[in-house]
């Protein structure tokens, strides 16, 4: 048992390992690229999805960094048993995913997101694996455990929902430049 958490350890210092060389790698080629002029938006969100994604990037971003800033505090908030390390990884995580959502929300169009709500599928599909898996570890009675499922079930129905409105923004533009 104490040999799969080391290799689970190892694992995620390697993925993370990875993600700050490619990051290292992507932002002095990002600084060095010439920006061209800004897309214009052209399929703003609808009112309706706006409500749903505020709460739903607050509560990633809220929990993200209350893990992240005050782990001791934050950690009871998660329905397994966690440490400061673990923690604080785990704020990263959500701190991202909140202000991806958020940020979605900020830009105000369909195609200007279109990978990260595209990518919403996958985070919380993987997220339900792995919860799947670790199911005894994970005490789901309990608030933090409801609140658990109602914000990976958010993710999932934004992706959802954003894949359906992509779908149909496609669709309004064929129709648009057929007839014009």
């Amino acid at each position: 048992m104490a040999f799969r958490s080391v290799f689970f350890s190892l694992g995620w210092l390697f993925t993370l390992g990875l993600l700050c060389v490619a990051a290292a790698i992507c932002l002095p080629g990002q600084a060095l690229t010439r920006s061209g002029p800004a897309t214009p938006r052209t399929t703003p969100l609808p009112g309706w999805a706006k409500p749903a994604l505020a709460v739903l990037g607050s509560s990633w971003l809220g929990i993200g960094t209350g893990l992240l800033v005050r782990p001791g505090f934050w950690a009871d908030f998660v329905p397994w048993q966690t440490n400061r390390a673990d923690a604080q990884a785990l704020g990263v995580w959500a701190l991202a995913l909140g202000a991806g959502v958020l940020g979605s929300l900020a830009e105000d169009d369909l195609d200007r997101t279109r990978p990260a709500l595209l990518s919403l599928h996958g985070t919380a599909l993987a997220m339900t694996v792995v919860l799947t898996v670790r199911a005894g570890h994970v005490h789901w009675s309990s608030g933090p455990g409801l609140s658990l499922i109602v914000m990976v079930a958010g993710l999932l129905a934004a992706g959802a929902s954003g894949r359906l409105l992509l779908r149909g923004a496609a669709g309004t533009r064929e129709a648009t430049s057929d007839t014009g």
